[in-house]
């Protein structure tokens, strides 16, 4: 009977050649090859307008913070330490980046039900009417409900902002959202609920708005 036991896997060996050729376009990336750079861009182009679509709605802020980043990791791909996780170096750049931005954006100030557009409207009358399960929304009202969300999350502080943002949108765990912080865990569950808490009492003073008019 024939032992496979020390048989190679398919998937590991590709795996393993796959982390061989990008150690490689690392280090010719670092001796200035910028051709190997744009390489290792098309292979990680992907994880970085995912982070950041999280972030942003506007294709083009979404596609010129992704060139910020990618400007950035170019800048500091000498500092990278040859043999450590390329990916995560990069998603770190990317979640920074759009830090940096969302911290530049101006608060804007309390919601107003003057404030919504139609649809955002009609959905929170309906929201009040019937409730609602996630799973049970239509099309129109999934986007009138994110649409509605990102006018209240831009109410926050963007630490708050971030933490929401980086839990509800990317599935970051709590230690994920410390580090992206600068913060302990204990500080980052923090913020995590203070942010939650402050979106639900803005949803409620709307709603409270909407039940007087009508």
């Amino acid at each position: 009977m024939e032992h496979r036991e020390n048989s190679p896997d398919p998937a590991t060996e590709r795996r393993d050649e796959e982390a061989r050729r990008e150690d490689g376009l690392i280090r010719q990336a670092q001796e200035g090859d910028q051709r190997a750079f744009e390489a290792l861009v098309r292979l990680h182009e992907r994880l970085v307008f995912g982070v950041i679509a999280g972030f942003m709605r506007r294709r083009q802020d979404v596609e010129d913070l992704a060139q910020e980043v990618f400007l950035k990791a170019y800048l500091a791909i000498g500092r990278f330490r040859t043999g450590a996780p390329f990916a995560p170096w990069l998603h770190r750049i990317a979640v920074n980046t759009c830090y940096d931005h969302l911290r530049g954006i101006r608060r804007r100030p309390e919601v107003g039900l003057g404030d919504l557009a139609e649809s955002e409207a009609e959905f929170l009358h309906r929201f009040m009417e019937r409730g609602h399960r996630s799973g049970d929304l239509e099309a129109d009202d999934r986007l009138a409900a994110r649409d509605l969300a990102e006018r209240i999350l831009a109410t926050l502080p963007p630490k708050d902002r971030l933490a929401i943002t980086l839990r509800e949108v990317n599935g970051f765990e709590i230690a994920e959202i410390a580090r992206a912080l600068g913060s302990s865990r204990a500080a980052a569950k923090v913020r995590l609920f203070r942010a939650r808490r402050a979106m639900q009492a803005a949803l409620r003073r709307l709603m409270r708005k909407d039940e007087q008019i009508g």
